[in-house]
């Protein structure tokens, strides 16, 4: 363990909610210790504990895709912010059906980080450089952090929480943007959704396409309706006048996701119980520790019983070889056992959502993976597997996420709202031959077509090492540091975050957790893993590495 009066120098490079969970873990276990924390954090967007995706200057149209009843996120300290519950409820926000808008989170995120650093019980200095890192250099004394011309350290841990860092754009979206600057039409990304939104003031006579039809483009629906002062009454869309002229949203399979059930009552009837919560963490268990052909065995019959069990309370057709067959279908080809049209995927699954029609195996398999993956991510994280084993779970965790991390309910019916309405249409959804014209871009789907002048990218970058370009992250690649857990994947980690390099060796008090580490972490996509497992594993093994230090 660490001394008294002891000092542990610390970086952060990048500072939201990640980095809030891990030093929070740290604090947590050095409290009565007398160790101090010299900490440094280097984020040029200075949110410290909320971070870009919890921006407090967002607009209330970016809302989460979880119901406050299930944010699950109390700080492991006592500090005077509370619970996020306990937040909300003063300030009139207490209702747990409630979907709170994610600038919500990002003030408590907020406030939390700082009641951590003055109120923990343990001494902190903190030095926010509003900044990026461009380099690292390891030295016998620890890490130096090169940002804007100057050297900072020496660290004894250096913590990378990049969230999503820069990359270029996939050769389509430049190939736009490159016609877009030529033709006068307009590319932007969802995000800021403040800078969405202005642009969109002067679309009223335009036609806007969206590329994708995940959580983001439901982001972005909202901003182009209420956002731009139209409302929604029950079933009903109400224009405000200032609305595009009609907006196309389109994917690769054209299917938008499955929202979430209406409220607590529906959810819990989709609980596993505990035995077989139990089951799923030994399956997952015994998959890591197969190849890639077995991997998913284990997992899957674990998944059989609760799923037909709560199939038959809810009065749904399907039996067991119904399930295994639905499994070994999204094992080999997710999705392949879905043939409904994209409109008739979205009534079916508000349907299933509301509890007026049973689920259907694929809704209950979602809903119940949802609920385990804390034991997912417990059991995958802390293991080490072949890279293939890690790819083809993760495969699978991806694939179901269309269930799983579905928008809440009523999303859903906004969008089918606004489709009856006339102002969005599926007419082109499913993977459309997209030309470029003058003005902008030709859909094309079998015998419907569409021209859009507008063009909104609602695709987030996959977690891919290989794409990053960041300065940073481009040296620590070329060095070797930094390298794929698997082709396509983030970083090779070891399970307490520290980075193993290309020689398969640690680097000793250099770590990464998150996002950017998919392969050797899964499910990292969700505020509950930035205050979990891995952060208390991370800040297991610095105090480790701490008591081995010589004097």
């Amino acid at each position: 363990m660490t001394r008294e009066t002891d000092t542990i120098r610390i970086a952060l490079i990048g500072a939201g909610p990640r980095g809030l969970g891990a030093l929070e873990a740290l604090v947590a276990r050095l409290e009565g210790s007398g160790t101090t924390l010299d900490l440094t954090l280097f984020d040029d967007l200075q949110l410290p504990g909320a971070g870009p995706n919890f921006d407090p200057a967002q607009t209330p149209h970016s809302i989460l895709n979880i119901p406050l009843r299930d944010v699950d996120i109390p700080p492991v300290l006592s500090l005077p912010c509370g619970d996020f519950t306990d937040w909300q409820f003063d300030r009139g926000h207490g209702d747990g059906e409630r979907f709170p808008p994610r600038a919500e989170l990002g003030d408590y995120l907020m406030a939390r980080f700082r009641d951590m650093t003055q109120s923990s019980g343990v001494a902190i200095d903190v030095t926010a450089l509003k900044s990026k890192a461009s380099r690292l250099v390891q030295s016998d004394a620890g890490w130096q952090v090169r940002a804007q011309d100057r050297s900072y350290g020496p660290f004894h841990e250096v913590l990378l929480i990049p969230g999503q860092p820069l990359t270029p754009p996939d050769p389509q979206w430049a190939r736009w943007s490159t016609h877009a600057k030529d033709t006068g039409a307009c590319v932007i990304n969802a995000y800021p959704d403040r800078l969405l939104l202005e642009a969109a003031k002067n679309w009223s006579d335009r036609r806007v396409g969206i590329r994708g039809l995940g959580l983001s483009t439901f982001d972005v629906i909202r901003f182009l309706t209420v956002g731009l002062g139209g409302r929604f009454e029950g079933e009903t869309y109400h224009p405000s006048g200032k609305e595009p002229q009609r907006i196309y949203a389109f994917s690769l399979n054209g299917k938008p996701p499955f929202p979430k059930p209406v409220d607590a009552a529906l959810d819990q009837k989709f609980d596993p119980t505990l035995q077989e919560v139990e089951q799923f963490e030994i399956a997952v268990q015994e998959a890591v520790a197969q190849g890639p052909d077995r991997a998913l065995a284990p997992i899957c019959e674990a998944l059989l019983s609760p799923v037909v069990r709560i199939g038959a309370t809810l009065g749904a057709a399907f039996d067991a070889k119904a399930v295994k067959l639905w499994l070994r279908t999204e094992c080999d080809s997710p999705g392949d056992q879905e043939d409904q049209s994209p409109e008739e995927t979205l009534k079916h699954g508000i349907a299933m959502a509301k509890g007026s029609t049973p689920p259907s195996v694929g809704y209950c398999v979602g809903q119940v993976w949802r609920k385990m993956q804390n034991e997912l991510r417990a059991n995958f994280n802390s293991a080490r597997m072949e890279p293939e084993t890690a790819r083809t779970i993760v495969g699978f965790d991806e694939g179901i996420k269309r269930y799983s991390y579905g928008p809440p309910l009523r999303s859903s019916q906004e969008l089918l709202a606004v489709i009856n309405s006339g102002l969005v249409s599926l007419r082109v959804v499913e993977d459309p031959d997209i030309q470029l014209v003058d003005g902008g871009w030709h859909l094309e789907e079998h015998n419907a077509e569409a021209n859009v002048s507008v063009m909104i990218d609602a695709v987030l970058p996959p977690p891919a090492l290989e794409a990053v370009s960041d300065g940073l992250f481009t040296q620590l690649k070329s060095e070797g540091t930094l390298h794929p857990r698997y082709e396509g994947s983030g970083a090779a980690t070891a399970p307490d975050g520290q980075v193993v390099g290309r020689d398969n060796e640690v680097r000793r008090g250099l770590s990464m957790l998150g996002r950017l580490a998919l392969g050797s972490v899964i499910a990292a996509d969700s505020i509950h893993d930035c205050f979990g497992a891995s952060s208390d594993r991370w800040a297991e093994g610095v105090l480790e590495r701490r008591g081995r230090k010589p004097d």
